[in-house]
């Protein structure tokens, strides 16, 4: 993205190609970038985008420039820039988690790895995913430092558990629970499966109760970062 002004016009495309966007989200959105505001309306009619803060805000986001674009493109992740300060929420939260949608060019949106299919090896192939970015990936280890323990329910009543160790180098993904997590994540096949393949997002599988949490709650905000295909895909806050 070269400017804001650009990714606000791309903005404006997606919500012209994609009429669902005001019936999915529901709000108002007022940006603050390096002083200059933008209205994101995807409340009344079929939408809109306009310079200049217009009616009243649902949901307000304050973020740099640079930061802005590096959202957009998908470099930088709406929870970690939240979590390091770099963005600013105030409002609903609830369209905060939405975010993302503005950024998915519904003409030519980057590829998203196929899921499994549910049943059967469809959690095995996703941890065999989950290994793949591990691999990819040597830093993670540093990065994280904490060891995973996920609870998947299957559609046949088992509750299966693996761990991601990423406390210890170069990192391991194993079935079974560990001996010891510091953060265990508990929910349905399906849910773990849309998670790991981009159709869910993490967060917003926290706030709807289909993602439930104990231990490091650090930790659990860096799950992005695990599950991340290392294929280029949209931000997802």
């Amino acid at each position: 993205m070269a400017n804001v002004d650009q990714v606000f016009d791309l903005i404006a495309k997606n919500v012209t190609s994609d009429p669902g966007l005001v019936k999915r989200v529901g709000g108002v959105y007022h940006f603050d970038i390096d002083g200059k505001a933008w209205t994101v309306d995807l409340k009344n009619g079929s939408g809109s985008v306009k310079p200049g803060k217009e009616g009243k805000a649902d949901c307000t986001i304050t973020i740099k420039g640079e930061d802005f674009l590096s959202l957009a493109s998908g470099k930088l992740n709406g929870q970690t820039a939240f979590m390091q300060g770099k963005l600013k929420l105030g409002g609903n939260m609830g369209l905060a988690m939405k975010l993302g949608q503005l950024f998915e060019n519904k003409s030519g949106a980057a590829a998203t790895p196929q899921a499994p299919s549910a049943g059967g090896g469809a959690v095995e192939l996703a941890f065999k995913e989950i290994q793949k970015n591990i691999a990819a990936d040597p830093s993670l280890v540093n990065k994280i430092n904490g060891v995973y323990q996920f609870d998947v329910a299957l559609s046949s009543g088992e509750v299966q558990k693996w761990a991601v160790d990423l406390k210890t180098a170069p990192g391991s993904v194993s079935k079974g629970a560990p001996p010891k997590a510091d953060c265990t994540l508990a929910l349905k096949e399906e849910d773990f499966v849309n998670m790991l393949t981009g159709k869910a997002d993490g967060q917003q599988l926290f706030m709807q109760g289909k993602l439930k949490m104990t231990g490091n709650m650090g930790l659990a905000m860096k799950l992005g970062q695990v599950v991340a295909n290392k294929q280029p895909k949209q931000a997802k806050l």
